[in-house]
């Protein structure tokens, strides 16, 4: 067996060597857990829950404001009484981007969302340069 030191509080954390080859096997996620839950710092898991969850509404909130452009200026196209073209469609389909990264940000996947947030503004910012 041999013994690794972890970053915070000097936690020690055993891996067992596999057969001849040598490979350490990977300590479980319950060791993972408990050492993570017996750190010096209590305030650290805290901290981090509260970073992930800023993250989270924050994404959720720029979604959201990407969405309600898009939203508005589709309304804005079909009541002024124009011809609704390939702009209109591609505004809907930066709609349902911008829905998209609001639902991925709350499950907790930000970067799937900012992903989706940036194909939602690069896609309103094209249908400006469509007819």
């Amino acid at each position: 067996m041999t013994t690794h030191g972890r970053e915070h509080g000097g936690e020690q954390v055993q891996t067992q060597v596999r057969g001849e080859e040598g490979d350490p096997i990977p300590p479980g996620a319950d060791e993972f857990r408990a050492s993570f839950q017996r750190q010096s710092d209590p305030g650290f898991a805290r901290q981090r829950s509260r970073q992930a969850r800023s993250a989270r509404g924050g994404l959720m909130a720029a979604g959201a404001l990407v969405a309600l452009v898009c939203l508005m200026v589709i309304v804005g196209q079909l009541t002024s009484g124009t011809q609704a073209g390939v702009g209109t469609m591609v505004y809907g389909l930066s709609l349902a981007f911008a829905g998209l990264s609001v639902e991925l940000a709350r499950r907790g996947r930000t970067r799937l969302a900012m992903m989706a947030i940036i194909f939602a503004a690069a896609g309103a910012s094209l249908a400006d340069a469509l007819p």
